[in-house]
């Protein structure tokens, strides 16, 4: 038997330093480091010697269904009904509506339980599943939004994730470093929930610290994100995705998503004996090498996992490594690989675990949902609609965002040919669109405009589409953000095949900026610097996964 849920209230507590996981190529000590600035604003610093994306915006076009199969099917997401909700994610920077700056939180506890007579009527629209016209006629108008800090802690190094199972408001904490903590009844539970520690010795993380960039402290690897099923309460099982970094270790360098079970004595803690692969693949590829060090053959793999509409697990799994996807060039167009795809899984299904219905089941790898991906590190499923929202981390050009209506299949997002709306900015090796696929343009492009090592600068996170009651005039826009400092939060509207212009936030608000759009923290102390992951939580609000040791929560400005 397993020991039952102890279901908990969350609360707000302080947060520390600013941590920066780099999600292309290496980048310099510089590249990482924040001036943080307490009251002007515009300051976070970040210069580089090399890293992964570059900066700016755009509001793309629209998404085309095909793919050289069938776009349309059952398979996909399904509407909002069915969704289960407990996780999510993000992507940023200067352009469009807003500027200014943003604060974090501090050290008390200061989660907001009030609800205005706008929250009422808003949580009345939800409890009966209405919500309110998709208009993609303007960009979000969005002007300051508040955040406030749920949990903050020491223990935390490197936050880049947080979920939380279905039904209950505790909080579990994914740490790159091998760890999930647990935030239950507003404590920190100083006992993690699962230790993977032994699986991430060996990285090329400086020690303890956060990774701040350079050959001897960059690491794309560790432990990335944790999911949660339905029935989770009943099965007590969960799942990770972890990317080995222990030389030692037979597992080194594998692409894994991970099954365990919580314990049967105490439901805060795993039971690791209870381990199961849903998903090993084996490290390799061109320029690849298994000592400790740099190696882009081990880059762009596995990332988020979350279960979707339709109670199927979805794990998005980048090109396979390398500049240009040299390390297993062409796998993005190749439906027989999982690499460079959204995979839908069925944990409950004999393996390959592929779930029923996959558009390539017949005469490709049966787990492939999506493809034509580099690193499609965040993505999420909004929770009304069922629509996918992808964030695919660029090479030397261009950032985007993708998207498949719910219930859409197979398509192509046409990476390596096609680097966001335009021809790849990689030539060797020249891999073109598959045969009789069709590409599916972003909806977001973000040019890298800053040129050279700084135009590698820019990461882009998918986010999630804001579906709470707390801010009524967010409801239905997407939010999504840049990974470092000096990139900015973004906000649009996807309605069918209608994109809005964008809405720039910044990440702090700045007095000498007073109409722009930005976050202020309710807690006075700290700034929003780096963003792991935004999550939505049971509550239908947005989390942000923040500064390697902080879990910020959006609210209405003050």
């Amino acid at each position: 038997m397993l020991a039952p849920l102890a279901s908990s209230r969350v609360s707000s507590a302080p947060w520390i330093s600013a941590f920066c996981l780099l999600l292309g190529s290496p980048v310099s000590l510089a590249s990482c480091s924040v001036t943080t600035t307490t009251s002007e604003g515009a300051g976070d610093d970040a210069t580089s010697d090399e890293a992964d994306e570059g900066t700016q915006d755009s509001s793309g076009s629209e998404t085309e269904e095909t793919s050289g199969r069938d776009s349309t099917s059952e398979a996909g997401a399904a509407s909002s009904s069915e969704v289960s909700s407990g996780e999510v994610d993000a992507t940023t920077d200067d352009d469009n509506t807003s500027s200014t700056s943003t604060t974090s939180a501090d050290a008390t506890s200061t989660s907001t339980d009030s609800t205005t007579a706008a929250e009422t009527e808003s949580a009345e629209e939800e409890s009966t599943g209405t919500q309110p016209a998709c208009d993609a006629s303007a960009a979000p108008a969005i002007t300051q939004l508040g955040l406030e800090t749920v949990v903050q802690s020491d223990e935390l190094t490197i936050l880049v994730y947080a979920a939380q199972p279905p039904g209950s408001e505790d909080w579990y904490l994914v740490d790159a470093l091998g760890y999930v903590y647990v935030y239950s009844g507003g404590q920190f539970q100083t006992t993690p929930f699962l230790d993977l520690t032994s699986l991430v010795q060996d990285s090329t993380f400086s020690g303890n610290d956060a990774p701040s960039g350079g050959a001897s402290n960059y690491d794309e690897r560790g432990l990335l994100s944790i999911a949660f099923p339905p029935d989770y309460e009943e099965s007590g099982k969960f799942y990770v995705t972890i990317i080995p970094t222990t030389t030692s270790s037979a597992d080194v360098d594998h692409d894994l998503v991970l099954e365990y079970t919580r314990s049967a004595e105490n439901p805060l803690v795993a039971d690791t004996s209870t381990r199961r692969a849903i998903v090993d693949l084996e490290p390799g590829g061109q320029g690849y090498s298994p000592g400790p060090g740099v190696n882009l053959a081990k880059y762009h793999n596995g990332s988020t996992v979350l279960f979707g509409p339709d109670g199927m697990l979805y794990f998005g799994l980048g090109d396979g490594g390398g500049e240009c996807n040299s390390a297993r060039a062409g796998v993005p167009q190749d439906t027989t690989s999982p690499y460079g795809k959204i995979l839908r899984l069925d944990p409950n299904a004999e393996p390959p675990y592929a779930a029923a219905g996959n558009p390539f089941a017949a005469d490709g790898d049966p787990r492939v949902l999506h493809w034509g991906l580099r690193n499609p590190f965040r993505f999420s499923f909004d929770s009304f609609t069922g629509d996918l929202y992808i964030g695919d981390v660029g090479q030397w050009n261009n950032e985007e965002i993708s998207f498949a209506p719910a219930g859409a299949q197979g398509l192509n997002f046409g990476w390596p040919d096609f680097e966001s709306v335009n021809g790849s900015s990689c030539t060797t090796p020249n891999v073109p669109l598959a045969p009789g696929a069709t590409h599916t343009p972003p909806i977001f492009d973000l040019p890298h405009v800053n040129g050279g090592a700084q135009s590698l600068l820019t990461t882009i996170v998918g986010g999630s589409v804001y579906r709470g009651s707390a801010i009524p005039d967010l409801r239905g826009a997407y939010i999504f953000a840049e990974f470092y400092p000096n990139g900015a939060m973004r906000a649009l509207y996807q309605c069918g095949d209608q994109t809005s212009e964008v809405t720039e936030i910044k990440k702090r608000c700045d007095p000498n900026q007073p109409n722009a759009a930005c976050f202020q923290s309710l807690d006075g102390d700290n700034d929003l610097v780096q963003v792991g992951a935004i999550v939505q939580g049971n509550d239908g609000e947005l989390y942000i996964a923040a500064n390697g040791n902080a879990l910020l929560k959006i609210v209405p400005a003050p």
